[in-house]
């Protein structure tokens, strides 16, 4: 075991201490001013604004990030932001349409999930209560659901699965549901199998984590091993399969397909960071790796590593001087602590402590801003773009085996949950795999 290095832990209580000193409060509530990207006047800009509710850039991704410091610092002020940023989203999470409530990162699953860690962060069975009646409540629908990890079914079966052991009801039975549909609505070919997604592309569905084939393949692997049922595995491995055709060895990633890209006219390019391309590809092969063993899933996981490397390696690449989990170095570096933890490797561990000490000595000892992932923005708060997620990297680097990554946040107590809930027989599939 890794000692743990006191810095890594004074950077997250720094940025958590800044975060309480910003908030705005009204009444028991909390929010943040921020930039972001809006579209405005027929293009993006930036603007200086309120943050929304949702995990991905909203209050209740802060919320998380502050329960899961006050679990390693008691500070009082952590716990007291952590539930106004809460009693925020809540608020909010119920005007969110009814279609859009299943996303993890962007609708109210993700506000329960981010409920549910400060229920167990404060010992609060009430949190928890509410956080599986959000989550109950979020996946209900059918109708229009967004398929991928972001923002639809594949983030919401993930949550289902970690929570079930907190929850008086059976959340594991409508994770299979929400499996049988992404089944159901596969793009199924000789290549292997996609599904479509509200993030728009061309002739060919997306690769990647948060939009594409790794993340929906990642979620019907952790349903199979949840439920013993084989067919979702099946499934994960044709998801696996369609990027695998596409694989470039010459860049060693996967092509983005996004239509609207500058090179998607003539041809995809290659993108390198947790959203779209080799690091969230990789981090669904480790997991896929740490769950069946299969070399093949490692072989891509370490091809993965190597490019996500070769960029960390330069500051100056692209986004890289960007600091932040969705597209950032932090978000990059989330896969080298997964290796070590899944592989044993202690180089790969290296090369994330090394992107941690860069940030101090860059950023926090000088007292400079930190990069956030608005382009052309300064500092933002949230999670995924901002500061609450530079603070949780932070976290991730100096207890890894109990602060739960945030980009792959695998369920806990999969091998009980077969004793736990007894499900109905599989349907017959419209169409035979393939």
């Amino acid at each position: 075991m890794t000692a743990r290095d006191e810095a890594f832990l004074e950077a997250a209580a720094f940025v958590g201490r800044r975060l309480c000193r910003d908030a705005l409060w009204s009444g028991e509530r909390c929010n943040w001013l921020g930039d972001s990207m809006e579209y405005i006047d027929g293009g993006w800009n930036v603007v200086h604004r309120s943050l929304a509710s949702d995990l991905y850039g909203g209050t209740s991704g802060i919320a998380l990030f502050l329960a899961r410091l006050y679990r390693l610092t008691a500070e009082p002020a952590l716990r007291t932001t952590a539930l106004g940023a809460l009693a925020h989203a809540h608020a909010h999470a119920e005007k969110m349409p009814a279609a859009q409530r299943i996303g993890l990162y962007t609708g109210s699953a993700g506000i329960a999930y981010a409920t549910a860690v400060a229920g167990e962060a404060f010992a609060d069975q009430a949190l928890i209560d509410k956080a599986c009646d959000m989550l109950v409540a979020a996946t209900q629908s059918d109708d229009d659901t967004v398929l991928d990890v972001l923002a639809g079914a594949a983030g919401a079966i993930v949550a289902l699965i970690d929570l079930q052991h907190l929850a008086r009801r059976d959340l594991l039975a409508i994770a299979r549901r929400l499996g049988e549909l992404l089944l159901a609505r596969a793009r199924r070919g000789e290549g292997g199998w996609s599904w479509g997604s509200h993030a728009g592309h061309a002739e060919h569905n997306l690769t990647g984590f948060s939009h594409g084939a790794a993340g929906v393949a990642w979620a019907l692997l952790e349903l199979s091993t949840a439920t013993g049922e084989s067919h979702f595995r099946d499934a994960a491995e044709r998801g696996f399969a369609y990027e695998r055709q596409w694989f470039s060895k010459t860049h060693e990633n996967w092509p983005d397909f996004r239509a609207d890209l500058p090179s998607a006219a003539s041809q995809p390019g290659f993108m390198v960071a947790w959203c779209h391309g080799a690091p969230g590809i990789g981090l669904s092969r480790l997991r896929a790796f740490e769950l069946t063993g299969d070399p093949t899933t490692r072989a891509e996981a370490e091809a993965a590593m190597r490019t996500t490397m070769r960029t960390l390696s330069d500051p100056n690449y692209g986004s890289q001087f960007d600091f932040t989990l969705c597209h950032g170095r932090a978000g990059n570096a989330e896969l080298f602590v997964t290796a070590a933890e899944v592989l044993g490797d202690q180089t790969a561990r290296a090369v994330a402590d090394g992107v941690g000490r860069y940030g101090i000595e860059t950023y926090r000892r000088k007292d400079l801003p930190w990069p956030c992932g608005v382009l052309g923005g300064g500092e933002t708060p949230n999670l995924m773009l901002g500061l609450a997620g530079i603070g949780h990297f932070y976290l991730r680097l100096y207890d890894p085996a109990n602060v739960p990554s945030v980009l792959i946040p695998r369920p806990r107590r999969v091998a009980e949950l077969r004793s736990m809930v007894v499900l109905p027989p599989s349907p017959p599939s419209s169409a035979p795999l393939r």
